[in-house]
């Protein structure tokens, strides 16, 4: 069975930008695929010190157009205040045919609708599987794949409640795609529709 990680990572390659990479695990699973010197980390703050480390914001990047092959951005959608913003900064600053890796909370997931686990005073903002794929298209990306997962402890650093995991893993055996936990999206910058 695939997970999370490696669904965000398998189509990484080239020179990559980790947004938000300061917390968590995932920059750790990105330098086992990625030499260190072909990985930028973006995040407001240095929470943990990363490779190349970039202190900045994802909707006004300070990098210069077309710099990345493939940007990761795991579980950072849901904090930003304009996510419009950020998905066009994401465009600029890849290569034409880049990836954009991300991942976060779905707003339609049976569980977190119970459970209002992304109900955080930090998730700015949150999707479900259609104004999340309506957002990368309107702003130049061609979806590639979206694939469902329960939360994990790896994508859910600050969990306060770690026994439910094995327990959501099973729910989501039964549960269908659409109403799962977490959307992992991967998505290509292709050119941008006559008027935008």
């Amino acid at each position: 069975m695939v997970t999370r990680v490696q669904s965000l990572l398998a189509s990484i390659q080239g020179k990559v930008l980790d947004i938000g990479g300061s917390a968590g695990t995932l920059h750790e699973e990105l330098v086992r695929l990625i030499p260190p010197n072909g990985i930028v980390s973006l995040d407001i703050e240095i929470i943990r010190v990363r490779t190349n480390q970039v202190i900045g914001d994802g909707q006004t990047m300070p990098f210069k157009d077309q710099s990345f092959q493939s940007i990761l951005a795991g579980e950072v959608l849901e904090h930003v205040e304009n996510p419009s913003a950020f998905i066009r900064e994401c465009w600029r600053v890849l290569k034409w045919n880049g990836v954009l890796s991300l991942s976060t909370p779905n707003k339609k997931s049976w569980l977190n609708r119970i459970t209002h686990s992304y109900e955080m005073p930090l998730h700015l903002s949150l999707f479900e599987p259609g104004s999340i794929r309506k957002l990368l298209e309107n702003e130049g990306f061609s979806i590639q794949k979206m694939e469902f997962f329960p939360y994990t402890e790896e994508s859910s650093d600050g969990a306060r409640n770690k026994w439910f995991f094995p327990v959501r893993s099973i729910i989501h055996r039964i549960v269908p795609d659409s109403l799962r936990e977490e959307m992992v999206v991967i998505a290509r910058k292709v050119p941008h529709k006559a008027g935008n």
